[in-house]
């Protein structure tokens, strides 16, 4: 009996560390960006994750399905370009968030999302984005106002949600229960409260704050990236 009971105790035990990596890599495991974003400095600012790891991030499949399901809360068409964010053309997304895999694919947003701007070449050509003009900034007030009147729709849901996904792609059980149970409650009371801090990590909310604050990348491996940056912001205007 107490061979036999040992034995279940043991099963139990690798029932329990099996499903602990599972959920650990369903929420933790950091998967690196596609090469292309750090194949030079301009893509590196523009897409690359900056803090992913520290913000909440949005889930991506939620991310891209909000402007479709609520196009009323966009103050005009045009998706999130219509929020007044820089949208390189032929690009997946505008520039400043970053798509990375971090236990489940989710946007966060780096330094371009707000010092990049850009500049209206005419209604029948496409805008010239400067990568950063010194005492100007991208006001992200009406992206903050459009995510929380979104998340204060009675349609913001699992199963409305899953609706405008499954355009996208179909998600695994695993997932569906991942965003049904966790990610979809939480994303919508961190909308409500504060979608900052949904987005950004802490250091670059900071930097927000204190300008002349170190700044993001103090803690990361990116001192080119970094000196890029100074630069860019130093040029004039063109």
């Amino acid at each position: 009996m107490k061979r036999r009971l040992i034995k279940i105790l043991a099963v139990v035990a690798l029932l329990a560390a099996g499903a602990g990596i599972l959920a650990w890599c369903a929420i933790y495991r950091v998967v690196d960006q596609p090469a292309w974003i750090a194949s030079n400095q301009r893509d590196h600012y523009f897409y690359g994750s900056a803090g992913a790891t520290k913000a909440e991030g949005m889930p991506y499949w939620i991310w891209l399905a909000l402007p479709r399901l609520f196009p009323e809360h966009m103050p005009a068409t045009g998706g999130y370009a219509a929020l007044g964010l820089s949208w390189e053309e032929g690009r997946e997304m505008p520039v400043g968030f970053a798509k990375q895999r971090v236990g489940y694919i989710r946007v966060s947003g780096n330094c371009a999302l707000c010092h990049a701007v850009s500049h209206s070449n005419g209604p029948d050509s496409a805008p010239t984005i400067l990568t950063a003009v010194k005492g100007q900034a991208t006001d992200l007030q009406p992206l903050f106002k459009f995510y929380r009147d979104c998340a204060q729709d009675p349609r913001f849901n699992a199963d409305e949600l899953f609706s405008e996904i499954n355009d996208d792609t179909r998600l695994s059980l695993q997932d569906k229960l991942l965003y049904r149970y966790i990610l979809i409650p939480r994303i919508q009371k961190q909308l409500i409260d504060d979608p900052a801090a949904l987005l950004l990590s802490p250091d670059l909310r900071a930097h927000a704050l204190d300008p002349h604050a170190s700044g993001p990348l103090s803690d990361q491996q990116a001192p080119a990236l970094k000196e890029w940056m100074q630069a860019q912001m130093q040029s004039p205007a063109h």
